[in-house]
């Protein structure tokens, strides 16, 4: 009880403090991070430029990060999403929109559909992010143009003067910066890629692994769901695909599920859904009886042209941030637990998932269950960014969750899974980051980066956070750490 109301009284003090100048505690997503900085409300880009001569600073969006990127002790922290960077325009002739940092996704996506009938290639789930933040730390949602920067062709940021610096697709910095996990910020105004509102036809499937590649084949876009406690050799899937639609008129929108099971498997997914959220140890036992039931269900719809997100919502009516029927309450756990994710090739993704069923299942004697699923979103094509996932290869979002105070065991699970698959690339807003990730993002990519940021702020007057310094090598923790101050390193 404690707890409820200390959590409700911070809750609402942070709400007070938004818009508001001065001292502040800027918190991770799921509060794992925190810190007390200097909060400065840029209304304007002048006001911008002035304040970034002030001394150290780093910028924030919404803070929708799980690992710490944007918590940083003792700076000027600029607020970007709200402040006055509002811009937002479209050009029919291009088919860009531009947009300013101030700017949220929703905002976005509700101004595409609803003033111009068009959308974005790709993007998170969260809808309040800033647009900006978002694609500074590689947001991401599943299938062709995955990674939300792989839509940039043109962005302005400040440097360390406070003054413009504009970058367009092709330029030789551009790749760099384009995701560069705050090591260049603010950036004030993007112009993105858009694409034309249309159906898709979406199949939702309860299955094994043992059928993926059966269960997809045809679709655009994948994103599948592991149950960990289910038979770690073929073990129970939730399946989310996306295809083409070329015949919307002759396909049933909404029909009943099929397979063996349904309103079985409706039955126990519902009641499975409580016990994962409020009773851990019953997840296990829980995930077998499914596993040996061996349930199977399937719905086939035509996804709404003017949702928001046909990724994560595909009928109308529904509300946005939601997935797919049959996986809608696995899903949940993206707002009640701790979120790791990191991403492996592709073509590995069902053996990694495999280990890591066999590493958490080994874990149950000291307390530690996984909460819910492993999602898996696929990345098959490959994108222009030097540091997007999948800027070599196809690859796979893993996503991990865990009750918050188990969220040390999740990094123990990445860095298992980096011992034996060495071209695991970092999540820059769910990853644990640190020096593990240099050789799959290369040392000399990083250079260049950290080269690119010296060019542009040779003040020393942009920060970004201890994780992100360990993992460039830039140096040790910043002053007024406990850590440092004890004269621990």
């Amino acid at each position: 009880m404690i707890g409820i109301i200390r959590r409700y009284r911070q809750q609402r003090a942070d709400a007070r403090a938004i818009g508001k100048d001065g001292k502040r505690w800027v918190r991770s997503w799921i509060n794992i991070f925190r810190t007390e900085c200097e909060a400065c409300i840029p209304q304007n880009e002048t006001l911008l430029g002035e304040l970034i001569g002030e001394g150290h600073y780093c910028c924030i969006g919404q803070s929708h990060s799980y690992n710490g990127v944007q918590v940083i002790p003792s700076v000027n922290a600029m607020m970007m999403r709200e402040g006055g960077l509002t811009a937002l325009s479209y050009d029919p002739a291009t088919e860009l929109v531009r947009v300013g940092a101030s700017v949220s996704v929703r905002e976005l996506k509700l101004f595409l559909r609803d003033k111009h009938c068009r959308g974005l290639h790709n993007s998170g789930n969260y809808m309040e992010q800033s647009v900006i933040g978002a694609l500074a730390t590689g947001t991401h949602g599943y299938g062709p143009r995955g990674v939300m920067a792989d839509s940039i062709v043109e962005l302005t940021f400040l440097d360390g003067a406070g003054q413009r610096v504009t970058l367009k697709r092709g330029d030789p910095d551009f790749a760099y910066v384009a995701l560069s996990f705050g090591t260049i910020a603010p950036i004030v105004e993007l112009v993105l890629e858009t694409k034309p509102l249309q159906p898709y036809i979406s199949i939702s499937s309860m299955s094994r692994l043992s059928k993926l590649d059966e269960l997809k084949q045809g679709s655009i876009a994948a994103n599948w769901a592991v149950m960990p406690y289910t038979d770690p050799e073929d073990p129970v899937i939730m399946l989310h695909a996306l295809a083409e639609c070329h015949e919307a008129d002759s396909v049933v929108a909404h029909p009943k599920p099929k397979g063996g099971g349904g309103r079985i498997a409706a039955w126990v997914l519902r009641r499975y859904y409580a016990f994962d959220r409020f009773l851990p140890s019953f997840r296990r036992p829980m995930q077998r009886l499914i596993d040996w039931l061996d349930l199977k269900q399937s719905e086939r719809v035509i996804t709404d042209p003017d949702d928001l997100d046909y990724l994560y919502d595909p009928k109308p009516g529904l509300k946005e941030n939601r997935a797919p029927s049959i996986t809608r309450g696995l899903f949940s756990t993206t707002y009640t637990g701790y979120n790791l994710a990191f991403f492996v090739p592709l073509e590995k993704a069902p053996a990694v998932v495999r280990f890591i069923m066999h590493e958490a299942d080994a874990l149950r004697d000291l307390g530690f269950f996984l909460k819910g699923i492993i999602s898996v979103r696929e990345l098959p094509g490959l994108a222009g960014p030097i540091f997007a996932a999948n800027s070599t290869r196809p690859m796979a979002a893993i996503d991990l969750f865990a009750d918050p105070r188990d969220y040390a065991w999740l990094e123990r699970l990445q860095r298992s899974v980096m011992q034996y698959e060495p071209d695991t690339r970092p999540h820059f807003g769910k990853s644990a980051l640190g020096p593990d990730f240099c050789n799959a993002l290369c040392r000399t990519h990083l250079d260049e980066l950290m080269r690119i940021h010296r060019r542009h702020y040779p003040q020393g007057n942009l920060m970004f956070s201890e994780r992100v310094r360990a993992m460039c090598d830039v140096g040790r923790p910043l002053p007024g750490v406990a850590a440092v101050d004890a004269g621990l390193v």
